[in-house]
Order: structure tokens, then C-alpha cells, then sequence
């Protein structure tokens, strides 16, 4: 799997706490030195040898009679790979997790079938492809029940496509209400000097003061959002899956404002939770935002944690 802030870490802790020997392997090759990451994107040919020799070389200690082969995404792995470790481990069960939709990773479409088990977080891909649909996770551990709150409103993301727009209009509705909001968007500096400043992009328009060239701390991050009564999420056009935004609120039992709505489907929706709104006229009715979260059923609030993902996933 992409060793990615640390989750990679939370899933080895699970499955060893529930007594599972895991080997972890980082799939996120290009990122793995300067050198490497120019060689990935150079030639097809040397791509390739880059690919099985990174495998073959994580793989030669790993024991040959392992039950379940578990990856999540996949990027680089040629159709020679997965095959190449098909015959080494021939006694697992291969499954995968895809948490981009095709939309935004199509390679998906050729790595997928090599999987006896397929997951995604999309429920368009999931109904089209005929893939086990199945939403992301919240991790328990990070997840307080405070009274305190000290924001109203919270929107954490990085800068893509209209979010920029979405939380200056966030801004005026809350400002109308009387009610705080904590926002924090992240941008690499190279990306903001490109978009906004030789671009002049109108998405970076109203950008200055708002966006941050270094990633918030995780432990503020979390810290923030055991102090928030509400979520605020965008999900830009060509993704269906709830993001990982969405699953923390219900982690977090806090209210989610989105523009996503497929949570109208999911089985934590309540409209006295989950409140729907218009890119293109962005409004949050008053009364939902004072009136109080409404719990979930237990079993539905612990099967999006990261043991019941792990769970609905390898003990399938």
C-alpha cells in the first residue's frame, strides 16, 4: 500500500492486535529518493525493470505460505508483477482496495481484474465494474468526546478545483450567523507560484491569508476536530466516493455539510446530521447548525472504523 500519513501504520497495528503476522511493502516507489522518482517517469522499459526488481526484492522474505495478499491502489504494478507474486504466494487470497475512483486512477481498470476480491470506494465504479463497494474509515483512537468546542465549523483540505470558492462563502455564512469557523487549506509552494501567481488562475482568487504552504500536524488536526461541532467538505466533480472527511465526522459525531450526495444513500445519513449543499449557491440552514447531532447506531458507527474497513475487507 502508499505509505500515507501513517496509515500504514494504524492497519499493521489493527491486524497484528487482532493476532495476523502483516509484512508491509510501500507501493509508492517514485517517492522513494530523487533518483528513483526520475527514473519511474523516464522510459516504459526501465519503468518496468524498476517495478520487479523493487518487488522481488521486498518480497524474498516474506514466508511463501501467507494466507492473504492486501493491496490498496497498486500504482506501478505491472501485469508481470502481480502474476510474479501470484506464483510466489499461490496458497493467498489476492485482494484489492481502491480509494481513487477511475475517473482519477483509470489504471485500476487493468490492475483490478488480477484480484480475485475487488473493493472501491466509489459507488459509481463499484455498480458499473461490478466491485464490492466499501466506504473508507475512521480511526477510534483519534476520536474524543469533548465538551469543549471551540469552532462551529471546520474546513481542512488541500487546494483543489473550488475550494477556495467554497470556503469564502462558507466565511459569509457563518460571519452572518455569528458562528466561528477554523479553516486551513494546504498548498505546495510550487503548485500556488504555477496556479495563482504566472497563471493567474481565478480559483486562487481571495487566496492570500487563506492557504498554507505546510501540511497542518496530524495531532492538530485531530485536536481541531475534537473540538468542532461541524465538518465542512468538497468533493470536486469526478469523484462519487465519500472522502475521508466525511467517514471522520461520523467517527468524530460531528455534523457533515457536503456537496456529495451520495451520503444520501449511506446508512449513518440523518438530515439532522448531514446537510446537502450547492456549489453554485452555498448555503447552510441556519437551524441546522444549532440544533444538536443525533447518535448513530453502534453497529453503524463501528463499521466504519478502521477495524470494521479491516474487517468487511479480509474476513470477507
Amino acid at each position: 500500500m502508499p505509505f500515507f500519513y501513517n496509515y500504514e501504520k494504524d492497519i499493521e497495528r489493527c491486524l497484528m492486535e487482532s493476532g495476523n503476522q502483516v509484512y508491509l511493502i510501500d507501493t509508492n516507489i517514485h517517492a522513494q529518493g530523487f533518483l528513483k522518482k526520475l527514473a519511474m517517469f523516464y522510459t516504459k522499459k526501465l519503468r518496468d525493470k524498476i517495478v520487479r526488481e523493487y518487488y522481488e526484492d521486498k518480497t524474498k522474505d516474506v514466508p511463501l505460505g501467507i494466507d492473504t495478499v492486501f493491496v490498496i491502489k497498486g500504482q506501478w504494478m505491472t501485469d508481470e508483477v502481480i502474476e510474479m507474486l501470484k506464483t510466489r504466494f499461490k496458497d493467498a487470497r489476492f485482494k484489492i482496495y481502491q480509494w481513487d475512483s477511475v475517473a482519477t486512477f483509470s489504471d485500476q481498470t487493468r490492475i483490478n481484474p488480477h484480484f480475485q476480491d475487488i473493493y472501491t470506494f466509489d459507488p459509481v465504479d463499484s455498480e458499473n465494474y461490478n466491485w464490492n463497494y466499501r466506504p473508507l474509515f475512521f480511526k477510534r483512537e483519534e476520536c474524543v468526546d469533548t465538551e469543549e468546542k471551540k469552532y462551529d465549523l471546520i474546513f481542512l483540505c488541500s487546494m483543489h478545483t473550488r475550494r477556495m470558492q467554497i470556503l469564502l462563502a462558507l466565511k459569509k455564512v457563518a460571519e452572518g450567523y455569528g458562528k466561528k469557523v477554523f479553516s486551513y487549506i494546504y498548498v505546495p509552494r510550487l503548485q500556488y507560484i504555477k496556479e495563482a501567481v504566472l497563471k493567474r488562475n481565478p480559483l486562487y482568487k481571495g487566496a492570500s491569508g487563506e492557504l498554507h504552504f505546510a501540511s497542518l500536524p496530524m495531532k492538530d488536526t485531530v485536536d481541531v476536530y475534537n473540538h468542532t461541532r461541524c465538518f465542512v467538505d468538497y468533493t470536486f466533480p469526478q469523484q462519487n466516493g465519500l472522502s475521508m472527511r466525511t467517514i471522520e465526522s461520523v467517527g468524530h459525531k460531528c455534523k457533515l455539510v457536503t456537496n456529495n450526495r451520495h451520503v444520501l444513500d449511506t446508512d449513518f445519513y440523518d438530515p439532522d446530521n448531514v446537510c446537502i449543499y450547492d456549489p453554485d449557491d452555498f448555503d447552510i440552514p441556519k437551524e441546522f447548525l444549532e440544533t444538536p447531532y443525533h447518535d448513530i447506531a453502534k453497529d453503524v458507527y463501528e463499521r466504519y472504523s478502521l477495524e470494521g474497513f479491516l474487517e468487511d475487507i479480509l474476513c470477507d
